[in-house]
């Protein structure tokens, strides 16, 4: 099993590969995206690793790809995630490894003002400051995608709704 962080988390290795790379979807530039070995994500004390089960393409990502929207070259793209609780950071209490989860396209950190507020896409005092993934951090079109404050930003799934049904 790859070392994920030097940080204390909890693991379930049935979740994990026994490589320490996934293939994610980035964006190389615009009117192209590739298929690219990357680096699992290190888990913090407050992040979760979700192993990605399914994941949509929405109007933003199809922006991204025809150069609408800018993101850095290398980006995993992709922001909408069901999937499974593969890591969990230290500090992250409220879930458990295995666990079904959804991931929203905002995930603010949920402590600033703003998300105290109540007004969590503007995390951080920003327009866009609570659309993270696939916009500043890598997102959802991977095997992986490492959650920010899972806590606020982790749903849990109930066992009579299945992945698809969620995701829509």
């Amino acid at each position: 099993m790859p070392a994920l962080t030097n940080e204390p988390h909890r693991v379930d290795d049935s979740f994990l590969p026994t490589s320490k790379t996934m293939k994610a979807l980035v964006f190389a530039k615009p009117g192209v995206v590739e298929l690219r070995e990357k680096p699992i994500p290190a888990v913090g004390p407050n992040d979760a690793l979700m192993r990605v089960t399914v994941t949509t393409i929405c109007g933003t990502d199809v922006h991204i790809l025809k150069g609408e929207y800018p993101v850095a070259a290398g980006l995993t793209v992709g922001h909408e995630p069901v999937g499974v609780i593969a890591a969990l950071g230290s500090a992250v209490s409220g879930f458990k490894l295995g666990q079904r989860v959804i991931a929203g396209a905002i995930t603010p950190c949920g402590q600033c003002h703003s998300c105290l507020d109540g007004t969590m896409s503007q995390c951080g005092g920003k327009a866009m400051g609570g659309w993270r993934l696939g916009n500043t951090i890598d997102g959802c079109q991977a095997e992986y995608v490492l959650v920010p404050n899972a806590a606020a930003n982790l749903a849990t799934i109930p066992d009579d709704l299945t992945d698809e049904q969620v995701l829509m």
